[in-house]
């Protein structure tokens, strides 16, 4: 017996990440459910699939009693959809008097007789049409005219048998999951696509798809982000490093300051996650600026994820010490993204980084702040494991990352940090405010490199006017760290300026 896995033909889905999802999208000849509550995209998302069906050159059907033609085009014209290739028929109506040449329910149960006109008007358009994908928009009126589960449970018997019969692949849309869960469905489907809307108190709500069930077939498991934007559902895959392979190690990547490289040892390696980590304003965003604007320098690409000041803000700070960052954003060489957390999940800013590297050829990245990013993620319990995620991909793609995380705190040692990222990050940066003569000084020092030695010292970060100063080892004080330092001898170098 052979153990290699059968290929099931496919339909394209025609949803933006949904084929990632499906690992190749539907299953033709199954019967898919897709379940969700109001407003949640099941509508939007069987057009989808039925306008993808269609540009391949499939036939069609959509089968409604949710939406009148009406509602149905002004959906379509929102997203600057067409329907003409689309056959519509209402489905679910309850029948009447008439249309059963004005014989009244008297030999048969009232639902009986209308549930099996509504089928077999159903199956008639299936035969006439012979549709390759069929959408039923919902099945909720068939659930509410069955007189029992048992007859209901029948009557979808009978579509799945029916449709398959004739090479059909059903998507059935449904509401159950609101209250209840219908388990009668669920058994039946071979597939199950659940559609789920939440709360936020401030912001945008988030929207997460699931697939439970994909009968035969490998799929993505777990909670993926999409959201609904004009021309349709977008999903996002929730991101998997080791699907990535593994790029060729190159040459450990420097900040141009040759003090800074000094403390990381000669610099830091492509694969490795930098924290820079210290109270706001000490200039986390500065080294991590450093280190992109030296890889414009040797026509490398970088990305700078900004979540706490502007691009346009960002740019004139740096500017202000003499990084020409414009020229770099203007040719290419570095690309700035200012994101807002309360209307971008975490998957939405995962999927816009890993397209940014695996198209532009990525290979610095920095996220400021950290502290940000964090507010995208509205599951705590679930958040270290997206970041844990996140640089491991980046790190099997060889690229540096820098993480800055402010801490709470200006001064002395009860600063702490609103969460402990340090055992994610190959390196990490400390910085610190330090009062001397009635002034405030700023210092780094590295206190972790995971792939090789470091100076233990610690050194003072002066930025000025268009240039940054970088002392020689602080020898002279003890407990700097501390935001109180003890002098006890002359410092043993005046410091280098260096300019950009």
């Amino acid at each position: 017996m052979s153990n290699v896995p059968v290929e099931f033909a496919r339909f394209q889905s025609g949803v933006p990440g949904l084929d990632e999802v499906l690992q190749g999208g539907l299953p033709r000849n199954s019967l898919i459910l897709i379940e969700g509550p109001p407003g949640s995209g099941k509508t939007t998302i069987a057009m989808q699939f039925l306008l993808e069906a269609v540009r391949n050159g499939e036939t069609c059907l959509l089968a409604t009693n949710a939406e009148t033609p009406a509602q149905l085009q002004s959906i379509a014209r929102s997203h600057g959809w067409s329907l003409e290739r689309v056959p519509t028929i209402k489905f679910g109506d309850p029948a009447t008097g008439d249309a059963l040449g004005g014989a009244d329910y008297t030999l048969f149960p009232e639902a009986e007789v209308e549930v099996g006109e509504t089928l077999r008007h159903l199956f008639e358009e299936v035969d006439r049409l012979k549709p390759r994908l069929l959408a039923l928009d919902t099945i909720s009126s068939l659930r509410v005219l069955a007189p029992t589960p048992a007859f209901h449970r029948r009557q979808l018997i009978c579509i799945r048998d029916y449709m398959s019969s004739k090479n059909c692949t059903t998507i059935m849309l449904d509401e159950s999951a609101t209250s209840e869960k219908d388990l009668r469905s669920q058994t039946l489907a071979d597939g199950i696509i659940e559609l789920k809307q939440i709360d936020t108190n401030y912001g945008a709500d988030r929207r997460r798809l699931r697939v439970r069930k994909l009968r035969g077939c490998r799929y993505l498991s777990g909670a993926h982000d999409f959201t609904i934007v004009t021309g349709g559902l977008v999903v996002y895959p929730r991101l998997v490093a080791q699907s990535h392979e593994r790029a060729v190690l190159g040459e450990p990547i420097r900040s141009g300051i040759d003090e800074i490289d000094m403390l990381t040892g000669g610099g830091v390696p492509r694969s490795s996650c930098t924290l820079i980590v210290g109270p706001a304003g000490i200039g986390k965003s500065t080294i991590a600026t450093l280190y992109a604007a030296e890889a414009a320098r040797r026509g490398e690409k970088s990305s700078i994820m900004l979540f706490d000041e502007s691009v346009e803000t960002h740019l004139a700070r740096t500017e202000g010490l003499g990084f020409d960052m414009r020229r770099a954003k203007e040719s290419g060489l570095v690309l700035m993204s200012h994101l807002d957390p309360a209307e971008l999940s975490v998957g939405q800013i995962a999927d816009l980084l890993v397209r940014q590297v695996e198209k532009e050829q990525i290979k610095v990245v920095v996220i400021d702040t950290l502290n940000g990013y964090l507010q995208s993620a509205m599951d705590e319990r679930t958040v270290f494991l997206h970041i844990r995620e996140l640089v491991s991909y980046l790190g099997r793609r060889q690229v540096a990352t820098f993480l800055t995380l402010t801490q709470h705190g200006i001064l002395g040692s009860e600063m702490s940090a609103p969460i402990d990222l340090s055992f994610l990050a190959d390196n990490v940066f400390l910085m610190r405010y330090y009062e001397v003569k009635g002034a405030i000084h700023k210092a780094m020092s590295v206190v972790k490199k995971r792939s090789g030695p470091h100076e233990t010292t610690i050194r003072e970060l002066i930025p000025g006017a268009g240039f940054i100063t970088v002392s020689e080892p602080l020898e002279g004080f003890s407990g700097v760290l501390t935001g109180a330092p003890v002098y006890l001898a002359p410092t043993q170098g005046d410091g280098a300026a260096h300019g950009p």
